[in-house]
């Protein structure tokens, strides 16, 4: 029996050598990228350490949920979220006991609650937006614009690549 050589897309035949080179390079690159990408996620997560009073990293993600949302039922948010409903229930009763959410029962089904940002909510995720982009200024200007636009290239490839890999899944990374 003859093994059937594989080719890359240029119709190349690979060794078993070239293929386990091409994954150690991958894993190169991730390995570059985990590190570089720490920066930026100290730089992303500085905003909270801010906030005053602290908004919990999991009470932050349910106002950012239903900050992309008009409104949403616990269900929808669980589902969301990746949680249970009871565990996303808690998350909502301290975020509503500090004002950052309102619950307000659905006029068409009285068994069904709704979730919304209250405007306390919607200035507390507005001002750590306005942290962020100002840190993220901060740094960007000190990089040349080339190295600005690569790195906004980057992001882009790199964010598609992710959706794709994600396979459409509503949680978030």
């Amino acid at each position: 029996m003859r093994w059937r050589r594989r080719r890359d897309r240029s119709g190349m035949e690979l060794s078993m050598t070239s293929r386990r080179r091409r994954h150690r390079a991958g894993e190169d690159v991730a390995d570059a990228v985990t590190t570089q990408a720490q920066a930026l996620v100290l730089l992303w997560d500085r905003a909270e350490d801010w906030a005053d009073p602290r908004v919990p990293p999991s009470q932050l993600r349910v106002l950012t949920v239903l900050s992309r949302h008009s409104t949403m039922n616990l269900t929808e948010l669980s589902r969301e979220l990746g949680a249970i409903p009871s565990s996303a229930s808690r998350l909502c009763d301290r975020l509503e006991a500090a004002g950052l959410l309102e619950r307000r029962i659905n006029v068409g089904n009285r068994r069904e609650v709704i979730l919304r940002l209250s405007s306390g909510g919607r200035r507390r995720l507005e001002a750590f937006a306005a942290t962020r982009r100002a840190d993220f200024a901060a740094v960007l200007r000190l990089m040349t614009p080339d190295a600005q636009a690569s790195l906004v290239t980057g992001l882009q490839h790199f964010s598609e690549a992710a959706a794709q890999e994600m396979g459409g899944s509503t949680r978030e990374a």
